[in-house]
């Protein structure tokens, strides 16, 4: 298996984007994640520093989708005309699609949560079923339209209530039923949720359309305890085709040093 590995914007060196796509490019990096200048204001930009390099902008990211299950419909649409924009973003720019964990904004963000209708509904059934219809009626069918994916990312118990493993994640796209629907497996998240990682990204399967690489201590690969032979196995034996992103910290000193040396690391357990 051959890992096309991918990087945070905000991670890569470089001042400018042209700048950051070159320095990837150098340091033998296939994508990039689009964050902070993932806006329309900033495509010409990144379809310029796209074409120079062949670096792909393989994710991008909705600035303003974190009320999406807020108790407040003002800001459950907001949340849906962000996420559309940014698929339709995502699309011009040639990417793959865009990340999306459903509840960090309630639970770290100072969202208002739905509240609970005990004993006809909980909050986190009213959550699941609302997230469902949302994506039915509002997202999959833009996204279909504009050939991008919406990727549900789980996170840990400590970030989001709801979902935290990759079979949960599993769970809403299946009951979505669309192709523009996926998930993610986010290791550093995995290694706190998940008893086995290798067979979590197997059962995932045809679902997991990116993955977010970092060790057991949020730094990068290489600088923890995390074995990551089993999971780059299991991403092999998923017939896993797309990117494999660091999402971490890198360690101070030279981070184009650190960088390469991570991707000889896991690398070496392929």
């Amino acid at each position: 298996m051959t890992i096309k590995y991918s990087l945070r914007e905000p991670m890569a060196p470089g001042n400018t984007l042209m700048e950051k796509f070159q320095t990837l490019k150098e340091l033998g990096f296939s994508g990039i994640e689009i964050t902070n200048s993932s806006t329309a204001d900033f495509a010409d930009e990144i379809k310029a520093a796209s074409d120079a390099t062949g670096i792909v902008p393989n994710i991008c990211s909705s600035r303003g989708s974190k009320g999406l299950l807020d108790a407040r419909p003002q800001e459950r649409n907001a949340a849906i005309k962000s996420i559309n924009d940014a698929l339709t973003l995502c699309t011009e720019v040639g990417g793959i699609g865009v990340i999306f964990p459903p509840l960090i904004g309630i639970k770290m963000g100072g969202g208002q949560r739905i509240p609970d209708l005990s004993p006809l509904y909980s909050t986190s059934t009213l959550e699941k079923d609302l997230l469902i219809e949302i994506l039915k009626q509002d997202i999959a069918p833009h996204a279909e339209a504009c050939g991008s994916r919406l990727i549900i990312e789980p996170l840990n118990r400590y970030e989001q209530w709801w979902p935290c493993t990759v079979a949960q994640g599993v769970e809403i796209c299946e009951a979505v039923g669309s192709p523009a629907i996926a998930t993610m497996a986010d290791l550093f998240h995995m290694s706190i949720e998940e008893s086995d990682l290798a067979e979590a990204i197997r059962a995932g399967g045809k679902h997991i359309a990116n993955v977010h690489l970092a060790d057991s201590n949020r730094i990068l690969p290489g600088y923890g305890h995390t074995d990551f032979g089993p999971p780059l196995k299991a991403l092999s034996d998923i017939g896993y085709e797309y990117y494999c992103g660091f999402e971490c910290s890198i360690p101070p000193g030279d981070a184009r040093a650190e960088l390469r040396k991570s991707i000889d690391y896991l690398n070496s357990h392929l």
